[in-house]
């Protein structure tokens, strides 16, 4: 009688306990042996062989995850890197995890180097691993078909069209008024002009990183460019023109030029002076009145264009000088013996 009585005092104690403890119990034992089971999992030592490329290596470890052992191991992965495992995989006794080491690709993009690995078999394959795109215009050496190795070179110029509207400056041209009156060293300012503005817009093409071209689309001159305008002198100037249409030519002559010089004085001037009254100087010729009046601008060069004495004025005369015959202003002695006697082509001015 005792025992059933204990027997059903025990009965009735478990119907008195909610349903609801019942669960909040069972699932505290749920987690505790999945805590359990996680803890004997990564203390218990698992033999695991890693395959890095060509070496191989089997290591003994406690590590839970792939990612645990390969840092444990001090191996890192890069982006190309290929591994035969998930990284958040859970590690067994005997695994083996096999990494393939990208092969590395020297590539230059519009001038700018940097290496970038991949496993692919294909460049094509390997730009698209490493999320590198192609425009339709853009140029890529070697071909995309190519086949990927190691420490290939890879160059791709891309093709860039854009607008660019920018404010600038419309420099002032410099016009220089050749005065014939004054020696080379004159030079005076007339009119100072100014520089302009405009607002521009371009259609730029950039390819490779360079410009390749610059068109204009549109301006609007906000302010136009006013001149400035220099006279400088031309008397004496040991200048070539580059052509003889930038004279204003009167006649062409042809004469025999010999050379002359005067004694010069302590303020670097020449002594005496010539038949027009002008003093002796590097640029004013002798000449017959008759044939060439005194005043007359003149430009002097050798028949065949290879040297000039430059522009001079007809200032002098000499009783050696008659006719179709020239005496050209030499600064020395030396340059009047080395100039000896030549042929000449005269250009009579405006």
């Amino acid at each position: 009688m005792k025992q059933f009585t204990s027997l059903f005092t025990k009965l009735t104690f478990v119907k008195s306990i909610p349903f609801r403890s019942v669960l909040v119990a069972l699932s505290t034992l749920l987690i505790l042996s999945a805590v359990s089971f996680t803890l004997i999992g990564f203390v218990v030592a698992k033999d695991i062989t890693i395959v890095d490329g060509e070496l191989q290596t089997t290591v003994t470890t406690t590590r839970f995850y792939v990612e645990e052992l390969l840092a444990e191991q001090g191996i890192s992965l890069r982006s190309g890197d290929r591994i035969s495992a998930p990284l958040n995989s859970v590690l067994r006794q005997d695994d083996r995890i096999v990494i393939q080491r990208g092969r590395a690709i020297y590539l230059t993009v519009d001038g700018n180097s940097q290496y970038i690995y991949s496993c692919a078999d294909t460049l094509a394959e390997a730009l698209e691993e490493n999320a590198i795109s192609l425009g339709e215009q853009d140029t890529i050496e070697p071909a995309l078909d190519t086949a990927v190795t190691s420490g290939m070179q890879v160059q791709i110029e891309r093709l860039k069209v854009f607008e660019q509207t920018v404010t600038e400056i419309l420099p002032r041209h410099v016009v220089v008024k050749p005065n014939s009156e004054q020696n080379s060293s004159y030079s005076k300012v007339i009119t100072e002009g100014s520089d302009g503005s405009a607002t521009t817009t371009y259609r730029i093409v950039v390819r490779g990183g360079k410009e390749e071209s610059r068109e204009v689309l549109a301006q609007t001159v906000h302010q136009a460019p006013v001149d400035q305008v220099i006279e400088k002198g031309i008397l004496g100037s040991k200048s070539v023109v580059t052509s003889t249409e930038d004279l204003e030519v009167k006649e062409v002559l042809e004469f025999q030029a010999t050379a002359y010089t005067a004694l010069p004085c302590c303020n670097g001037s020449y002594a005496g002076m010539t038949a027009s009254g002008r003093k002796p100087a590097y640029g004013v010729v002798a000449v017959d009145p008759r044939v060439i009046p005194l005043g007359t601008k003149l430009y002097i060069e050798s028949l065949d264009g290879s040297w000039a004495y430059g522009f001079a004025v007809a200032g002098d005369t000499g009783g050696a000088i008659k006719g179709h015959k020239i005496d050209l202003f030499m600064e020395t002695h030396a340059e009047c013996n080395n100039f000896g006697r030549r042929q000449v082509r005269v250009y009579v001015l405006e």
